[in-house]
């Protein structure tokens, strides 16, 4: 438990510094907190920010467990997880988050961080590579606008074949990381899946006691889970609903198929999400033609 305990204090501490660093440690108009994503359980005094893939399958089934659901309820149910979730856990204004933060004693609050780049490409696998029919028109806009990136590719089951049926075309990862970029630059708000993490949660607005990981999300999770004692409704448990190729695998061939230009933006689209959460993408740099930062 030492050793857990002092890697959260070290992240906590760092990302403190680094807000403190970009002026980010107070409100602004460019910078304000976002309460619109956060679960608040009174009884077990969790605060959660749902950052969506990154472990919020896992832990929204969690979450609706300690809200009274049954497994057989969750399992049989035919509204998604989200919407019965907010029935139990109404969205919170800013003021009642910081009221429940502000308590004593305080909350455990926390949020699951996750590389940017394999979040942004888990992102694109299961909702435009899959053909998530909430995603279908976009797609469709998406190879209108950049076929001069080249030429659409065929949908794939989450599991990575082709589905038996007719083969759709869907947006080629260029293409659909160029629209993300230009939505970016006009100033959209981006989809939830892929908006950086920092302007998602705003953890420099927001007292976060835990900053877990996807990479050492087996400690991270029981400490959230023990130290809160949910323990004696829920037991540790991943739900992981990508098969086939890891998503790192994946991300190892689709990034590398990006200009150097697409990576340079992304880079900067998510350089609060690297800087705060000590990611790095190295590999990914070199393999489209940019120098090493170091």
């Amino acid at each position: 438990m030492p050793d857990i305990l002092h890697r959260l204090e070290a992240r906590r501490q760092h990302v403190k510094q680094v807000c403190q660093s970009e002026g980010l440690d107070v409100p602004s108009v460019k910078y304000q907190p976002n309460a619109w994503e956060f679960l608040i359980n009174h009884n077990y005094a969790l605060v959660w920010c749902n950052v969506f893939k990154a472990a919020s399958s896992t832990w929204m089934w969690n979450f609706n467990l300690l809200a009274g659901y049954t497994q057989e309820q969750l399992l049989k149910a035919n509204e998604a997880p989200v919407a019965m979730a907010r029935h139990k856990y109404p969205r919170p204004s800013v003021k009642k988050l910081q009221k429940v933060l502000n308590t004593s004693p305080p909350p455990l609050s926390f949020m699951i961080t996750r590389h940017p780049l394999l979040r942004l490409v888990s992102a694109y696998r299961n909702k435009i590579l899959a053909g998530n029919r909430i995603y279908k028109k976009i797609s469709k806009k998406i190879i209108r606008t950049y076929n001069a990136l080249g030429p659409p590719v065929p949908q794939e089951t989450k599991d990575g074949r082709a589905p038996r049926h007719k083969v759709a075309l869907v947006p080629s990862f260029p293409q659909f990381v160029q629209w993300v970029l230009d939505e970016e630059a006009r100033g959209s708000n981006l989809d939830m899946h892929w908006i950086p993490q920092a302007r998602f949660c705003t953890p420099c607005l927001v007292d976060f006691y835990v900053f877990a990981k996807m990479e050492t999300l087996d400690e991270d999770a029981n400490y959230i889970i023990f130290t809160s004692g949910i323990n004696k409704v829920i037991k540790p448990k991943v739900i992981n609903r990508s098969v086939g190729v890891s998503t790192e695998e994946a991300a190892r061939k689709l990034l590398c198929q990006l200009s150097a230009s697409q990576m340079d933006g992304l880079l900067h689209l998510y350089r609060l999400d690297f800087q705060l959460f000590e990611y790095e993408a190295e590999s990914y740099r070199t393999c489209v033609g940019l120098k090493p930062t170091h």
